[in-house]
């Protein structure tokens, strides 16, 4: 079992109640100062992240958290104008199952993005 520290449970309880990925700076704005420094919700991120419990992905050079809901695995459309982020659902199974059973593979993990433009700013 892992042990959260009060700063840590902060970062982890933030990005928990977010509907979407977050990065550091907002999480540390969102927590505030007096609660919490800027290092330490790095430190914190570091360890969430080596402990398996968030997943990191990254977008115009700056790191993206969400939680790692290894039963409920999502793939994010992310609009490039105004940083939108829409939760899309994986249908990776069957490419994953057939480089496990075909070429005796074990995946862990994998990562998907869709970039492009929201409805919003189409129009």
């Amino acid at each position: 079992m892992i042990k959260l520290t009060s700063k840590r449970k902060l970062v982890y309880d933030f990005i928990k109640s977010s509907n979407k990925p977050v990065d550091a700076i907002l999480i540390y704005k969102n927590i505030g100062k007096e609660k919490i420094n800027l290092s330490t919700v790095y430190r914190a991120i570091d360890f969430l992240v080596s402990h398996k419990l968030l997943l990191t992905f990254y977008f115009n050079d700056k790191s993206y958290y969400i939680l790692n809901d290894e039963d409920k695995h999502y793939h994010y459309f992310i609009c490039t104008n105004c940083l939108h982020m829409k939760k899309i659902k994986c249908n990776m199974h069957t490419i994953i199952n057939n480089l496990e059973n075909e070429y005796n593979y074990k995946v862990l993990n994998h990562e998907m993005n869709v970039y492009g433009l929201c409805n919003s700013c189409v129009t």
